[in-house]
Order: C-alpha cells, then sequence, then structure tokens
C-alpha cells in the first residue's frame, strides 16, 4: 500500500489494457454509514452494522471488482474520542493507520449534520493519500439543503480534499458514481487478490462478528460495549455429516453483565443463538450445531492479550496507541 501519492484523476488517464489496483480506507466518525456502504459495494456483508456506534472494532477487508480494476476497501472503526480504554485506543489507532497506507481514503461525514469541527481536526491527520470527501445519507437530507453542505464545502477541493460526493449508502445513489471515481485514482497495478475472493477474514472472525451483531441488536444501553465474542471450536463432523460444531465465548467485564446476557430462564441467548445460526447456516451452506456460553473475563478491553486473541491486536504491538484527538 502506499500513502504518498498526491496524483489526482486529471494527470491519470486511463490506458486501453491497463489494470488499476489499490488500497481505500474508509473512514469517519462513528456510524456514518461505512460498513453499509461497504456491505453495498460488495453486495454481500463483510461488515456488521447496527444503529448503535462503534460496532466496527477492527479493520474489515473487502475486495471489489470491476472490468479493469482491483479495488480493496478497508472498512474501520469509527474515529472518536478513545479515552482510556486500550480497546478504544487500538480501535482508533486502526482507524487512522488503514488511512495512513491507503492509496485514497473516502472520508464519510452525515449528510445532515455536514462537516464539523471534529471532522476538520481528523482530516488534518489522515495521511498524504487523496481523500475524497463522501456526504452519506443524502435519502434523509432535503436537497436544498444538502446542495448548501455540499457547496460550502466544495471550496475545499484542490487541497486536502480531492473530491466532494454525496451518496446513500443504504439506498445505493450515487454509489456507481463514487466507484467510477476511486477507479480513476487508483494507481496501475497487478491483482492482489485472486478473482473469486472477497475478504481476508478467517471464519472464526466472521462467525464472532455474526453473533456479536445479534448481541448488540437485542441488548439494551452500553451492555454491548462490555463484550466481545471468542469462537473457540468450528468444525466439520467427519463424513457422511454435513454438519459442522460451533462453541463461542460470550465476554463480559462483571458478573452482574452475565444473567443480562442469559436473560431470563436464557431466553435472550437462545435468541441470539437462533438468529447467528440461521445467518451462518445460509451463509456457509451448511447447518450448524451451535453452543454459546457466557463468561466473565475481567477488564477484558483493557487485556492486550484478550485483545490479541480476539483479532483486535496483535501481541507484538507494543507501542502507545497513536490515538489522542486532545
Amino acid at each position: 500500500m502506499n500513502g504518498s501519492s498526491a496524483e489526482t484523476p486529471d494527470n491519470r488517464s486511463k490506458q486501453p489494457g491497463e489494470f488499476r489496483s489499490g488500497y481505500i480506507a474508509i473512514a469517519g466518525r462513528p456510524n456514518t454509514g461505512k460498513s453499509t456502504f461497504l456491505n453495498r459495494v460488495l453486495g454481500r456483508k463483510a461488515a456488521i452494522v447496527t444503529p448503535k456506534a462503534q460496532t466496527t472494532r477492527g479493520r474489515v477487508l473487502g475486495v471489489y471488482e470491476r472490468q479493469g480494476a482491483q479495488l480493496i476497501f478497508l472498512d474501520t472503526p469509527g474515529i472518536h474520542d478513545p479515552g482510556r480504554v486500550l480497546l478504544n485506543q487500538v480501535m482508533v489507532r486502526t482507524a487512522f493507520e488503514a488511512c495512513r497506507e491507503a492509496d485514497v481514503t473516502l472520508y464519510f461525514v452525515e449528510a445532515t449534520s455536514g462537516l464539523t469541527d471534529e471532522d476538520r481536526e481528523i482530516l488534518n491527520r489522515l495521511g498524504e493519500a487523496p481523500i475524497i470527501l463522501v456526504f452519506n445519507k443524502v435519502d434523509r437530507t432535503p436537497n436544498s439543503r444538502l446542495m448548501e453542505k455540499v457547496s460550502a464545502t466544495s471550496e475545499l477541493a484542490g487541497g486536502r480534499i480531492a473530491e466532494v460526493v454525496p451518496i446513500s449508502a443504504l439506498t445505493g445513489r450515487n454509489v456507481e458514481r463514487l466507484l467510477d471515481l476511486l477507479v480513476r485514482f487508483l494507481p496501475e497495478g497487478p491483482r492482489y487478490f485472486p478473482e473469486g475472493q472477497w475478504t481476508d477474514q478467517p471464519e472464526s472472525f466472521i462467525i464472532a462478528e455474526v453473533i456479536r451483531e445479534k448481541l448488540f441488536m437485542l441488548l439494551r444501553q452500553e451492555l454491548p460495549y462490555a463484550l466481545a465474542v471468542r469462537v473457540v471450536l468450528w468444525e466439520q463432523r467427519p463424513p457422511p455429516s454435513e454438519v459442522r460444531d460451533l462453541e463461542a465465548h460470550i465476554l463480559v467485564a462483571r458478573e452482574s453483565q452475565k444473567g443480562i446476557v442469559i436473560g431470563h430462564r436464557g431466553e435472550l441467548l437462545k435468541r441470539v443463538g437462533a438468529q447467528a445460526r440461521k445467518e451462518l447456516e445460509h451463509q456457509f451452506d451448511c447447518p450448524i450445531f451451535m453452543r454459546l456460553q457466557v463468561r466473565v473475563e475481567r477488564e477484558w478491553s483493557a487485556d492486550a492479550r484478550i485483545l490479541a486473541a480476539l483479532g483486535y491486536v496483535h501481541p507484538e504491538e507494543d507501542e502507545e496507541p497513536d490515538a489522542d484527538l486532545g
């Protein structure tokens, strides 16, 4: 990945037979529709989506192929003030690192609110790659207000912001235009992933994320942020059985949270399991025997070893996270 190029589409005319490829970071504050956009582009669920902020915790890679180009998207956690919680620091560092390594950065803002002072501060820290400012959720914004906000930021084009594009990731409005624009920003390069491969995430990560999504949707208030999911068993039974056995542990930080996740007579945990199993059986095209357990791992979000096991951080990363927004 190369984030040092400042080229624009104007000096990158595409030649016949030329193949373009590169990495595209999807960044922005929490809940701006980044994961919805990635899923829309890929035509499948690569990243879980919930109405709650900070749903995405790690870098999610999605590969999109079109004629003459391979676009490799890096969906990142929402950039926010991480405080002193290690998990939050890791999330913010992941987002900044992806932008610094990418060939292009898509920076998402909500069309309803436009570019905020916090956004401007973040934009100054995104590395040297060209930035396309994406006004998302235009389906929720009257056209007159949208044009006013876009016009107010178009003056930034040519500086840190190369282009300003309004879209709706939910409905697909203007998404194709944005993809066309991205191809023109990418350098000439090889196909990094073989045709047909759409992500680099292991199956265990995908499974854990689906289960976590169901927990986020069924639990209220702040509890979703205090839990994680760890897959401990995922294996095929001996032939001729087509069943796969799945066991996952739901980690909570305190004993009092365990009963909330399990629910009265285990009803909530049963609902989580039923919803997750249905989606996973469809995704992997096989019957699944699933077992979920809730375990207390005190202060797991501050334990680098647990975060490494969950795939959020590597053990060798002992440097201080570059996550201070203040």
